[in-house]
């Protein structure tokens, strides 16, 4: 199983090698994308985005390490989201070569880094990838524009595996602070499906019955996961936090408000008895009611 593994790539780069060399319009573009001229360069890479064949892949992905323009590396980004996003042949290349590109530690320009980010996330909302681990990664990128973009990304995601991701970011003190706004404001909002301490119970009991008779349960082990708890872990943390605004600490005692999680009663309690913002206190106080009322919906 290791052999062929290693066997598969160095197959699609001798199948790519043949093809490149029966087809003489793609061998043309590749002789072109290494002309002296910029836009010759950059009009053989709409080219072969247009040929849409898995030999043109190959053949950007090889062109981008060693071009010079930005403005041309743009173009070559947008052939390879087009081949992606029409799932032509060799579409899995061009997403690696887009998730290169869209990395600081490889791309030194903004904006094509940021026009690769977006192609990724196209390619996510069509379940070709996971794009938790590249916006986790843009939140380092040297560029707020970049990071701000990935706490956007995540939040319109949702997920709870987004949770982590975006309470590093809320937590982070090297982040500009509308980033950290943005990344708080963003926990609040991911979508949890927990069960509450009844619906855990139930689903317990099913677990426990189908082992008992070596069966199925009804109902995933993930499903007694306290989701909402890790939210309110990280937006404690930030409320705790003594050098934290008070702008950050209103936003995320906000974000509390619409985890509306009854483990967030201690936190609540002491921002209202503690915190030196009265406007902070006063939020926190209408936000306590309303996670205790809760409990009687």
């Amino acid at each position: 199983m290791r052999a062929l593994r290693l066997l598969l790539p160095l197959m699609w780069w001798v199948w790519a090698a043949q093809a490149l060399a029966q087809d003489p319009h793609i061998q043309r573009l590749a002789q072109e994308l290494h002309s002296k001229e910029s836009g010759i360069r950059a009009e053989a890479a709409r080219a072969l985005g247009r040929a849409s064949q898995a030999q043109s892949v190959l053949l950007l992905r090889q062109a981008l390490p060693g071009e010079p323009s930005a403005a041309v590396r743009l173009v070559m980004v947008r052939a390879l989201r087009e081949i992606t996003f029409l799932r032509y042949p060799g579409y899995p290349e061009a997403l690696r070569a887009l998730e290169a590109q869209s990395s600081d530690a490889v791309e030194a320009d903004e904006g094509v880094r940021l026009k690769a980010t977006e192609a990724l996330w196209e390619a996510a909302k069509k379940d070709l990838l996971d794009p938790v681990p590249f916006l986790r990664r843009n939140l380092g990128d040297r560029s707020p524009r970049l990071r701000l973009a990935a706490v956007e990304m995540l939040r319109k995601l949702g997920t709870p595996a987004t949770v982590d991701a975006l309470g590093q970011a809320a937590l982070d003190n090297t982040q500009p602070e509308t980033i950290r706004l943005k990344a708080i404001e963003a926990l609040g909002a991911v979508a949890q499906d927990d069960l509450g301490p009844v619906g855990r119970q139930v689903q317990q009991a099913n677990i426990e019955m189908a082992r008992r008779f070596a069966g199925e349960p009804l109902v995933p082990v993930s499903s007694l996961a306290q989701r909402h708890q890790l939210q309110i872990r990280y937006l404690s943390a930030l409320l705790r936090e003594p050098r934290a605004s008070s702008s950050l600490a209103l936003r995320a005692v906000k974000s509390v408000g619409q985890v509306k999680d009854r483990s967030s009663v201690p936190i609540l309690q002491e921002v209202i008895a503690r915190h030196p913002d009265e406007a902070v206190r006063l939020q926190a106080t209408k936000v306590l009611s309303h996670v205790l009322a809760r409990q009687y919906e």
